[in-house]
């Protein structure tokens, strides 16, 4: 997957409220304000993703927080970028089930990872989007707790198995509430407007 995206933010329900302050501003006034809005909005982002992808995700706000790159205001759009790669499963994911040695790849048994806080995740028995063949952990390696898989039938190449990365999950599980609280502050930013305006 990509190293990052731009987070997109759906703010039509403000359309109203944008017409209003446009028809009581001049239009340089309203082009001023637009900036504002979407820089401080924009600015806040980071403290959304902070609080919110963790009600859902095993992942501390810190992590998050460094994922988040500074708003990018030009004319009236605001771009925030998110970074970071799949997380691993072991190292970032906490992860359980494994054997020592080569009972890691004979024994029977199920990975399973603190990914989401709704549930614990099972991996597949088969892991087909890297090879078909099952995850494992060899708990006496030094390269544990990295959950492996194999590339093929044979001993080799090992791939990591990795979960979902920071960038994807205000997408995904986090979707609704990240877009909530951002189009709710944007609105408290337009009403900062307005209060400005009528202060003169």
């Amino acid at each position: 997957m990509p190293a990052g995206l731009y987070l997109e933010i759906d703010a039509s329900e403000l359309t109203g409220e944008l017409n209003r302050l446009e028809s009581v501003m001049k239009p340089e006034q309203f082009q001023r304000a637009m900036v504002r809005i979407y820089a401080r909005t924009g600015q806040h982002v980071r403290k959304v993703l902070k609080t919110d992808l963790p009600h859902d995700y095993h992942i501390k706000p810190g992590e998050v927080g460094s994922a988040v790159g500074n708003a990018r205001v030009s004319g009236w759009s605001c771009s925030i970028p998110v970074r970071g790669a799949k997380r691993k499963i072991g190292p970032e994911f906490k992860a359980s089930g494994g054997a020592h040695g080569w009972n890691s790849l004979h024994r029977k048994y199920r990975v399973n990872s603190k990914i989401v806080k709704a549930a614990t995740s099972t991996l597949p028995a088969k892991m087909d989007s890297y090879g078909g063949q099952p995850p494992f952990r060899n708990l006496g390696s030094k390269l544990m707790p990295q959950t492996y898989t194999r590339a093929g039938k044979a001993r080799g190449p090992l791939l990591r198995v990795s979960g979902i990365a920071i960038p994807q999950m205000p997408m995904n599980r986090s979707k609704a509430e990240v877009q909530k609280d951002i189009v709710d502050w944007m609105a408290k930013r337009i009403e900062h407007e307005f209060q400005m305006l009528i202060r003169g």
